[in-house]
């Protein structure tokens, strides 16, 4: 039998990175706010990267993180928002990161990114048990 405290903590502990995720996400979607000044640098650097229609794909991943945030930390469809977060994530990583991975801080932002994604592939296996609005099967 375990002792009470270790039911609290699996029980909160979920809840708080839930929010910590969704946190980061929509920090990061703060900067991609049309109309923005923030908005135009991201532009500006993901057209410097050589994508196409920089514009459009930046304003996709402002609804991404947004939508995919609110429902992680909601916890409503995690599981699903988890996974095309983590996806997401992926291409940023691959599309931004590995250019030039022998310069320690392109290597670092990288690596950096793949801890976020093993997270999301956590929450899109077990989703949001606690504290949610729908709970995932």
């Amino acid at each position: 039998m375990q002792p009470k405290h270790y039911s609290l903590y699996e029980r909160f502990a979920p809840v708080v990175a839930r929010l910590i995720f969704g946190g980061q996400f929509l920090l990061g979607a703060a900067f991609k706010i049309p109309g923005t000044q923030g908005f135009a640098g991201e532009v500006a650097m993901t057209a410097a990267e050589g994508l196409p229609y920089a514009t459009i794909f930046v304003g996709i991943a402002f609804v991404v993180e947004v939508v995919c945030a609110l429902c992680i930390i909601l916890g409503y469809r995690a599981r699903a928002a988890a996974f095309v977060l983590a996806a997401f994530t992926l291409s940023l990583a691959i599309i931004f990161y590995t250019s030039n991975l022998s310069d320690p801080m392109m290597f670092g932002a990288f690596i950096s990114h793949l801890g976020f994604i093993a997270g999301l592939l956590y929450v899109s296996v077990y989703g949001a048990k606690t504290f949610a609005l729908r709970k995932d099967a």
